[in-house]
């Protein structure tokens, strides 16, 4: 074998193969700058971790400090303790406890009941927060590939703290859990020259409108007629969810499985 012939892949550590896909969008290319904000522990979920492996800068953003300790252990890229937010200062962060991938800046009592629920303990930390510019700028990161955001409903602060135009990365990724969409974050992504144009799993991709190759008129539409098909299959769940704990147990089984039935039937009805 030739020297520099490249092997199969490493395999996918993203959480809906984000990694894979970004692969396909940037070919074999060996250098290239991204950023992950909510970085967990930098392999479980991670959409940069393939692109470190094949010599990337990669810059990764994380909040809880044994999270940012696991991830130097196992990567080479650029780590800072911290949570992204659109001021520089403190602020409390809610560490979910077993379930840390939902630890957040924010816990509205419905969050707080899933954890509890999931199993998870609640513990409240101190964090040192800062705008991406300020970390950017901090590590002398200029053109930007992609930047993927994850961080449990605090997304728009982020993107408020971030100069899109400035940075303009090719590709924005970033979560949405929301049943209708984070319409704030989908205005302000608008406001820069953001065009909606994937879903993978709950995240929502981002390219800008004058990127011919990712924002093709006809495909949008096609995503835009599905995304209101999964938005409609999305509301049916959360309500079969919500009844499901808020009074299914007080349901004898026979309603139960005639609820399963109704919702299985439009299921189909959908698909």
């Amino acid at each position: 074998m030739s020297v520099g012939t490249r092997t199969s892949e490493p395999e996918s550590h993203a959480q809906f193969a984000e990694d894979r896909i970004l692969a396909g969008i940037f070919g074999d290319r060996a250098e290239g700058c991204c950023v992950e904000v909510g970085a967990n522990d930098g392999v479980t979920g991670s959409a940069s971790y393939l692109f470190e492996q094949r010599g990337w800068r990669c810059l990764l953003v994380e909040p809880i400090p044994a999270l940012a300790e696991e991830i130097r252990k196992h990567r080479a890229c650029t780590v800072i303790n911290c949570a992204a937010s659109s001021r520089e200062g403190e602020a409390s962060f809610f560490v979910a406890e077993s379930v840390e991938a939902v630890s957040g800046l924010d816990l509205s009592p419905e969050r707080a009941e899933w954890i509890q629920r999931a199993g998870g303990t609640i513990r409240e930390i101190t964090v040192r927060t800062a705008t991406l510019d300020s970390l950017l700028a901090q590590e002398r990161f200029g053109a930007l590939d992609f930047v993927t955001i994850d961080v449990e409903g605090h997304e728009l602060s982020v993107l408020e703290g971030f100069d899109l135009q400035r940075h303009r990365p090719r590709i924005v990724i970033l979560e949405d859990n929301s049943i209708d969409g984070d319409a704030g974050v989908a205005q302000h992504m608008a406001d820069h020259g953001y065009v909606h144009f994937k879903r993978t799993g709950v995240n929502e991709w981002y390219a800008h409108e004058s990127d011919a190759e990712l924002v093709e008129p006809e495909q949008i539409r096609r995503f835009e007629r599905a995304k209101r098909l999964q938005r409609w299959d999305r509301k049916r769940r959360a309500l079969v969810n919500r009844i499901a704990t808020r009074g299914g147990r007080y349901f004898p089984e026979s309603a139960k499985r005639r609820l399963r039935s109704v919702y299985e039937a439009l299921s189909r009805s959908s698909s």
